[in-house]
């Protein structure tokens, strides 16, 4: 007898193999695209940083007659939003016309133009730090 075709049961097993690797990718494609979200963060968080520091070397006589502390230095506090136009460009995809913003790679629904950042003067440097949890404060 001539066979043609496939019998049901190497179908079945077929498919439970074809299930059996879309169970294990499939997750391992979502912590990478966590993976990926976090690592995009962390460069925009850094890149912020930096633009923060030549923020603060533009107005390091401010910080350094400032009366305000972060850890015994002198600091100045300031919003991520006060660093678009001159410092940040803008992201071009955000929801409003007239507001500029900063979108958070990490999550869609989250902008990061409201962070505070805290620029103080120590040892005759400008240093930066994003208060993301607001837990610091130039007081």
């Amino acid at each position: 007898m001539n066979k043609k075709g496939f019998t049901l049961i190497e179908l079945l097993a077929v498919i439970t193999l074809i299930s059996l690797i879309l169970a294990i990718s499939v997750p391992s494609f979502t912590n990478i695209n966590k993976l990926i979200k976090n690592s995009m963060l962390k460069r925009k968080l850094d890149y912020i940083n930096e633009k923060a520091i030549l923020y603060g070397e533009d107005r390091i006589d401010l910080i350094k007659n400032s009366n305000k502390l972060y850890n015994n230095y002198q600091c100045l506090n300031i919003k991520v939003h006060d660093l678009l136009d001159d410092y940040i460009e803008s992201d071009n995809n955000c929801e409003f016309d007239s507001y500029k913003c900063i979108l958070d790679p990490s999550n869609d629904n989250k902008y990061l133009d409201n962070l505070d950042i805290i620029i103080y003067f120590k040892n005759d440097k400008i240093y930066s730090i994003i208060n993301q949890d607001n837990n610091l404060s130039c007081s």
